[in-house]
């Protein structure tokens, strides 16, 4: 696998129209990441352990087995990858943080039988080389959306959709559009994909609307099942609407 960083970014505009500095991208930026799960841990899900209230919902449609092969794409502290071990999975986790996954090597170490299931490597995802193997299951879970234009974002899902062996299925998970901590926090919120930094570690994340989220996965996969999750949560002590959008396409 390659380590180099991918270095993407979009021309945006403000909300009055003039054009923006677009932010850097978090894509890889391993000392980015560090930071946020080493001191600041800003983002709600960087130490949770339990599966996201997505993931949860579309368990069934993605259909995890005993045996099946797993490439956690962007495992941060593992809390999917640790979830498919216990269910007899075999994960390869992959971040770019090595402080992620040093927590997720001493999570799994606790348990032989997780320890055994997990493989756990620091390493950069590129944008149009993906890892050279092929999965039952791929998780794209809050990952892709760090690519801050959207059709690199959907280069690299077509990429990962072609890591599966046949009947093989792909989830994919980002924020929507109407997420009110990261629509607060948005460039060009008018326009049909905007950019949220996050002031708390300075993540940018690409939002999708709900309408177009869809369509995008369409383009190179078939759909199979589709989620909106709204629920409320915790950021910096104040509670917001949150809202994800996912997917899980198969071959």
């Amino acid at each position: 696998m390659s380590h180099t960083t991918s270095t993407l970014g979009v021309v945006v505009r403000n909300a009055d129209g003039a054009l923006a500095e677009a932010p850097p991208s978090a894509w890889s930026d391993a000392d980015l990441w560090d930071r946020e799960y080493s001191e600041l841990c800003a983002i709600p899900s960087s130490y949770r352990t339990s599966p996201s209230h997505s993931f949860r919902r579309l368990e069934a449609v993605l259909k995890p087995f005993p045996g099946a092969s797993v490439l956690d794409a962007g495992s941060g502290t593992g809390r999917h990858a640790l979830y498919l071990a216990r269910q007899g999975c075999f994960v390869h986790a992959v971040d770019a943080s090595g402080a992620a996954c040093e927590v997720l090597r001493d999570r799994a170490g606790s348990v032989d039988d997780l320890r055994r299931r997990i493989t756990v490597e620091q390493a950069h995802l590129e944008v149009d080389a993906p890892p050279d193997a092929r999965y039952d299951i791929v998780i794209d879970s809050y990952v892709s959306c760090h690519l801050l234009n959207d059709d690199a974002r959907r280069c690299y899902l077509s990429g990962l959709r072609r890591l599966l062996r046949p009947g093989g299925a792909l989830y994919t998970a980002c924020m929507g559009a109407d997420d009110e901590y990261y629509a607060a926090h948005a460039t060009d919120p008018a326009g049909p994909f905007s950019i949220a930094t996050d002031p708390l570690n300075g993540v940018a994340k690409l939002l999708q609307p709900r309408l177009l989220f869809r369509d995008g996965l369409s383009e190179f996969s078939r759909v199979e099942a589709v989620t909106t999750e709204r629920f409320d949560d915790v950021v910096a002590g104040q509670t917001y609407g949150r809202e994800v959008l996912a997917a899980v396409v198969r071959t």
